[in-house]
């Protein structure tokens, strides 16, 4: 009876937003680190602007998945696709870090744009993720709660977020960031960067009611399909991360032609402020 209540009232603190995010930490807890900075993309069009960046790229291949080696302003790093979803993402990010045991890992990519103030591509980065599919699907909604790991079914919030250190350097980067001017949607504007809220899933288009769902109860900026599931590895593995994403279509059931039109402009400008994020890192 005790594990039953404690279950209710973790999901009652997630679904009215009073769940503390677990933090990753500011360094590896569980091995040295290199000095190799890992950057994930979901999708081949979320990264061509890294590879460019590297003076000396070599294309290599880690149990079957592509990556590229080599440096951006000096600092060793490998750039690889994670593949759409959870799965993939927890796979690749998993089998990356084994591997590398990098100092810290950087996703950059896209996302639907939740809140309605965002414009295609103004750049999010993370200070909350949540997976806003884990959980009972009723018919009333989505009711939350905290994910049972595998030391013994131990409770972890669903709620993960980066190191305040990270956070610290990426907030000097927003402030010192001019973003460059897009075009999308009929207009014509310059783009912005600040924190914000990431959820993910593994839907790529969501009803109204999940949406309505995410903006009360999450207060969330972008949804998408990878970031938290990253934030959910790193925050339990003890490695530090950071997630920029970049806004695309408009959250929506079928977002198919408007993702295709939009999501390669919101792809380069979460990319571009990860480069510039880079220097201070």
């Amino acid at each position: 009876m005790k594990a039953i209540i404690r279950t209710l009232l973790g999901g009652l603190l997630l679904v009215t937003g009073l769940a503390q995010a677990a933090e990753a930490p500011a360094t590896p807890t569980h091995y040295k680190p290199s000095d190799t900075i890992l950057i994930l993309g979901a999708v081949p069009q979320e990264i061509p602007p890294f590879i460019e960046a590297m003076k000396d790229a070599e294309k290599k291949s880690l149990w079957g998945i592509p990556y590229w080696q080599g440096h951006i302003d000096g600092k060793p790093v490998i750039v690889a696709i994670t593949g759409i979803g959870k799965t993939f993402t927890g796979m690749t990010s998993t089998l990356f870090i084994s591997e590398f045991k990098p100092r810290l890992v950087l996703m950059s990519g896209t996302g639907a744009r939740i809140n309605q103030q965002l414009r295609t591509g103004d750049v999010i980065v993370a200070t909350a993720l949540y997976e806003h599919d884990y959980g009972s699907l009723t018919r009333k909604d989505m009711v939350y709660r905290p994910m049972n790991g595998p030391d013994d079914g131990a409770e972890m919030e669903n709620a993960f977020s980066p190191p305040d250190a990270l956070l610290k350097i990426a907030d000097q980067a927003i402030a010192s960031y001019e973003g460059p001017e897009v075009t999308a949607n009929g207009s014509t504007y310059t783009v912005k960067a600040r924190r914000g809220v990431v959820a993910s899933s593994d839907l790529f288009g969501v009803t109204q009611q999940r949406i309505d769902t995410l903006r009360e109860q999450f207060k969330v900026d972008i949804m998408e399909m990878e970031s938290a599931p990253l934030g959910h590895v790193c925050a339990y593995l003890g490695v530090p991360f950071l997630v920029v994403r970049g806004g695309s279509n408009v959250a929506q059931e079928a977002p198919n032609d408007d993702y295709l039109r939009l999501g390669p402009i919101a792809a380069k400008q979460a990319a571009l402020f990860s480069l510039h994020l880079l220097n201070s890192l």
